[in-house]
């Protein structure tokens, strides 16, 4: 039990206030509780002395202490389940802001793919919730045992040896079980990751799903996750329900025991009526208490599967270590230098050789070259995506590892062939965070990018929205908005990854010029397949194998007839 408050303590420590006007208020509601016994035990000596006015006082005594207990208990409930609404939020924040802080190796590397990690985020964060939220039977429950204990003691103490000699049997079952249920709890959130795993690649894939009638294929898959989350959580179910009659079963030994004894008394008149009364309510609170300090404690085990799910993620060390004192962006550099670079993803083969490059400011340079070649992961490393295994990346002099991260991505812009837009207006997506600067900028930008015509033609204008990931805009005017997203940031760094291979020839034309108006003045890395794209470039890199093997302009490569020559 220990260790479980001890891996959700980080979490409860900021809200100790809270959690102590909680405790104390659970404590008065089983004060007030505790006192039934009592009450019952003076009722019957006043019947039996037929003293009417104390036997008309006492019954609402008895309902006065449960109305107020009730409503002590209804805010003890409330701040409870409040305190763990409070920290379920929290905890998503710090998942999110890890999930945000982790390089693409993390996520390449995930067995479950990104629907593993939504499943920590809400599924596993709702169990640790609903465990918080038990631990205001934990608090509350074992006072209220306690003090029916301590009345039993004080009736006869006999009746404690009764049921204390049931302690070692209870506490090794219980043990017992929640090691099987700390086991089956970890397989069914496993379960889950797999069921929200096969949910997000169907609703993400919906258009190949349905053009290759994948429905029956994907409906098996998510049917056979299905069943193997039912069987997992019928294990954990059946070690839940199991508490209950383990502790019932050896309470109505004790139970049958006690009775024996206290009808012993009963006829050797050594105990009275009221005492018997007063007995049997005791003994009703005590199993109530210890059934709901046992859900609770069940409920905890799952709790604490979930907590070291969570807190894996939250651990998980990042690749990129940040500089400690970092320097910012260099506002008067003058070039861009590979020095020495190698790169392998882990397990690989380097996919970048001893690469020596160096970038002038202000000159466009074109990656060409058959697929594998490294392109992509060139442009990664300068975004700083992935940080080489040999050599460094310098601008200015200064080498990445050294720079603020978000000072460098901020001086870098990039339009890709896989156009992401958030599921907002079109304004915003352009903005992409930065609201600093007026509408009018925002419209420059849409111009430059030959998007503005088709955005004032859309409903609301530039406040109309796109649907999730841009579904409701073609794939040229999605193309459009990403680089006027890319004129907005006015960043001296532009990367173009395939950024019009997906297009048609119409489509081709409009965004090209955007390209063109994009480029001008700044330092640009290419890479494309179209001859349109990459022929105007100050120079053309031809990459295999991880080297470049060919450079020079589209003439020059072009009059060697290597392999520029034959790509083209």
């Amino acid at each position: 039990m220990t260790t479980i408050f001890k891996k959700l303590l980080p979490e409860i420590k900021p809200h100790a206030r809270m959690l102590a006007f909680v405790i104390f208020v659970g404590i008065l509601v089983s004060a007030l509780r505790s006192a039934t016994p009592y009450f019952i035990q003076l009722l019957e000596e006043s019947w039996k002395l037929k003293d009417f006015k104390q036997a008309m006082i006492i019954p609402f005594i008895i309902a006065a202490s449960w109305v107020i207990a009730s409503v002590g208990r209804y805010y003890h409930l409330f701040w409870m389940k409040y305190i763990s609404d409070l920290i379920a939020v929290e905890l998503r924040r710090k998942l999110m802001q890890k999930y945000l802080s982790l390089n693409l190796s993390y996520f390449q590397g995930l067995e479950r793919g990104s629907g593993g990690l939504i499943s920590r985020m809400l599924n596993d964060i709702a169990i640790i919730q609903s465990g918080i939220t038990r631990i205001a039977d934990l608090v509350r429950e074992p006072f209220t045992a306690i003090f029916m204990l301590g009345y039993l003691v004080w009736i006869d103490w006999k009746l404690f040896i009764f049921i204390v000699a049931l302690a070692p049997f209870i506490t090794a079952a219980m043990r017992k079980l929640a090691k099987s249920l700390r086991k089956y709890s970890h397989q069914n959130q496993e379960s889950v990751e797999d069921l929200t795993k096969v949910l997000k690649e169907s609703l993400d894939g919906t258009r190949i799903v349905q053009s290759f009638n994948l429905e029956p294929e994907m409906n098996r898959r998510f049917d056979q996750r299905a069943k193997e989350l039912l069987r997992s959580k019928r294990k954990i179910i059946s070690r839940e329900e199991a508490s209950g009659p383990i502790s019932e079963s050896l309470a109505s030994i004790s139970m049958a025991m006690i009775l024996v004894y206290i009808g012993t008394q009963l006829i050797n008149e050594q105990l009275s009526l009221g005492d018997f009364l007063a007995f049997i309510t005791a003994v009703t609170m005590l199993q109530d208490s210890l059934k709901k300090i046992q859900n609770g404690y069940i409920q905890l085990q799952q709790s604490a599967v979930a907590m070291d799910r969570v807190q894996e993620v939250l651990d998980t060390k990042n690749e990129l270590a940040l500089a400690d004192n970092p320097k910012p962006f260099p506002k008067d550099w003058q070039q861009i230098e590979f020095r020495d670079v190698t790169f392998a993803y882990p397990g690989h083969k380097p996919v970048l050789n001893h690469i020596h490059l160096v970038v002038q400011r202000g000159e466009a340079v074109a990656l060409v070259g058959s697929s594998g070649g490294g392109k992509s992961t060139l442009i990664n490393l300068l975004m700083r995506f992935f940080d080489p295994v040999s050599g460094s990346i310098l601008i200015g002099g200064i080498d990445l590892r050294e720079m603020d991260l978000r000072d460098l991505r901020q001086n870098i812009g990039l339009v890709s062939q896989d156009v992401f837009l958030f599921g907002d207006t079109l304004k915003r997506n352009i903005q992409a965070g930065d609201f600093s600067k007026d509408e009018s900028t925002v419209e420059h930008a849409a111009r430059m990018a030959n998007a503005h015509d088709f955005i004032m033609h859309s409903k609301g204008g530039y406040d109309a929205k796109v649907g999730e990931m841009g579904s409701l805009l073609s794939g040229g005017e999605k193309q459009r908005i990403s680089i006027a997203r890319a004129i907005y940031k006015d960043a001296p760094i532009l990367i173009l990854d395939e950024a019009t291979s997906a297009l048609d020839t119409e489509s081709e034309r409009e965004v090209q010029k955007g390209l063109d108006r994009l480029m001008e003045g700044r330092t640009a890395f290419v890479i494309a397949h179209r001859l349109s794209t990459i022929a105007n470039a100050d120079r053309i890199l031809v990459l295999k194998g991880g080297q470049v093997i060919e450079e020079g302009s589209h003439e020059e490569l072009l009059k060697k007839r290597g392999e520029y020559f034959r790509l083209v």
